[in-house]
């Protein structure tokens, strides 16, 4: 069976559903969608923080996050966000000298971005009482806050579809046929197009067991196999993130994107006997010196934390109350007192898609005429979708970024180290 599509976006993430949005958004006709998992049950930006910062370190970062946040905030119903601020807690002196010299070029893009005494933090945010002499100082972005990052995606999805967008479910990339252009005289002009990409469709059926093993093994075993089907395109758009090497190798193109497991818990501070004095209702997201973060979730609190010696891989994994014992706990006692008593209710693992400078790749792939990529944005994706989609809607169609300029956030940059996007601050 085959089909055709004049732009194909693999992987329908917040990002590629961004970007079909987008396109249909400017009047782009025949977009097509196909990812294994658009429910979402392993999708990076469904086990997220809900965290949406503007507050990085890098120009084209900063860009593309406060144009998102905009959008957050002119559908703040829809998307549950509320901008109580992101507080960040410093115990490194040197990071805390950088962060705060970054200050000048975050508030002139208008963050308005706080540096905070030891004394004046504790005075406004009187939760964190233990251990004060490790706490420097702090910054306070009051523009930051908390979204639903799955309201966020569905918009983008339901809209595309509403303008024409067809999204295929079940669908795992097989195989993929380019050619070499060829010029008048017949002789091969070095440029490469993808003509066909081949995916396989499994069952409708919800299995979990059964899409958590071809999203960590990358193998469609055969029984699964309902349908084979070969789609002719015009323009083709690697938007599948963690997975992103996977499609890359079938083309035979250098991809640097590392998947990294994030585990997130959720914490229990009601119980009878715990003291009094848990509440992140005037707070945002707090983020401890020790790289803890933490935020109110529905009567309960979200705490993650990224351990430094996690292997890349795709792993699902969580490691349950094991990580609550020996990662979280420790560091919310260690902070403030109100936590000496808090219990583990559920957790979750998702992955992070982590490129050598934690910044996105996006934009045109080289060597290829109708190649295109927008992923691995180190844990930014949300934060940066509606600016992302946007621009790449923008490349795709006329040629150029308009409203914000990924042109730093092209691969090309890793051949020189110099031309790095290097982000400090991630949880």
């Amino acid at each position: 069976m085959s089909e055709r599509a004049r732009v194909l976006i693999v992987g329908g993430g917040i990002i590629g559903s961004a970007v079909a949005w987008s396109l249909a958004e400017r009047g782009v006709d025949g977009v097509m969608v196909v990812d294994l998992d658009l429910a979402g049950l392993y999708a990076s930006s469904e086990l997220n923080a809900g965290g949406a910062r503007a507050t990085w370190w890098q120009p084209v970062n900063i860009e593309g996050c406060l144009a998102t946040l905009s959008f957050f905030r002119d559908h703040a119903e829809r998307f549950g966000f509320r901008p109580s601020g992101y507080l960040w807690l410093y115990g490194n002196p040197e990071l805390f000298e950088r962060a705060l010299a970054k200050r000048e070029l975050q508030n002139a893009y208008g963050l308005e971005v706080e540096a905070l005494a030891p004394d004046e933090i504790f005075e406004r945010f009187p939760l964190i009482d233990r251990n004060r002499e490790e706490v420097l100082g702090a910054t306070f972005s009051p523009g930051d806050g908390l979204l639903n990052p799955n309201a966020v995606r569905a918009f983008f999805r339901e809209e595309a579809e509403r303008k024409g967008v067809r999204f295929r479910n079940r669908d795992y990339v097989t195989g993929v046929v380019t050619a070499r252009s060829v010029g008048a005289s017949g002789s091969l002009r070095g440029v490469t197009a993808v003509e066909v990409v081949e995916v396989a469709t499994g069952p409708r059926a919800e299995r979990e067991n059964r899409l958590r093993e071809i999203l960590t093994t990358h193998r469609v075993p055969g029984a699964a196999v309902e349908a084979e089907t070969r789609i002719e395109c015009e323009t083709v758009v690697n938007c599948l993130g963690a997975w992103s090497p996977i499609f890359s190798a079938k083309i035979g193109i250098r991809d640097v994107t590392e998947p990294v497991r994030r585990q997130i818990s959720l914490v229990d501070v009601h119980d009878e006997d715990a003291p009094p004095g848990v509440d992140l209702r005037g707070l945002g997201m707090l983020v401890d010196t020790s790289g803890l973060y933490l935020h109110g979730e529905g009567g309960h609190v979200l705490a993650g934390y990224s351990t430094p010696d996690e292997a890349p891989g795709f792993d699902f994994g969580y490691d349950g109350q094991s990580f609550f014992e020996s990662e979280i706990w420790p560091r919310l006692a260690h902070r403030a007192s109100a936590f000496e008593r808090c219990g583990h209710l559920r957790g979750w693992a998702g992955l992070y898609a982590v490129t050598p400078d934690r910044s996105g790749i996006a934009g045109r792939v080289g060597g290829f005429s109708n190649l295109f990529e927008a992923h691995s944005f180190t844990g930014r994706g949300v934060m940066q979708s509606y600016a992302v989609g946007r621009a790449m809607a923008e490349l795709i169609d006329t040629g150029r970024f308009e409203t914000v300029d990924l042109a730093p956030l092209t691969r090309e940059r890793f051949d020189d180290p110099e031309r790095w996007v290097m982000e400090e601050l991630h949880i």
